[in-house]
């Protein structure tokens, strides 16, 4: 595996993480949305409204601790999380993200944090 891992955002509908990763957060920003705005063409199917990128590195993995991590996810799944902080992120099927959860430090228990 890379030293990048880029995660694809789906919302959960029902579905229950595989791993979830700690992570503290490096950087959030708008996404660009192209040239005269075409990358925010409703037809386009993979589009997510108000796309932000997050990037942040890996904690407390054994296998991936270290490594950066990047999703485009929905500016609304974001919530408060910003540059510094530290978030909890569902993943299933090794590269969607099915949900990020602001946590208060780097020593939080992710097995108690609730991600789907």
């Amino acid at each position: 595996m890379s030293d990048n891992i880029e995660l694809t955002w789906e919302w959960p509908d029902g579905r229950v993480a595989d791993q979830k990763f700690l992570i503290k957060v490096n950087n959030v920003e708008s996404k660009s949305s192209g040239f005269f705005g075409i990358g925010k063409s409703p037809s386009i199917a993979s589009n997510i409204p108000s796309p932000v990128v997050l990037t942040g590195e890996i904690l407390k993995d054994e296998m991936l601790e270290g490594k950066s991590i990047k999703v485009t996810l929905p500016k609304l799944e974001l919530e408060s999380i910003k540059s510094g902080d530290y978030a909890v992120v569902g993943v299933m099927d090794e590269n969607t993200c099915i949900c990020i959860v602001k946590v208060a430090s780097s020593s939080e228990d992710i097995s108690k944090v609730s991600c789907p």
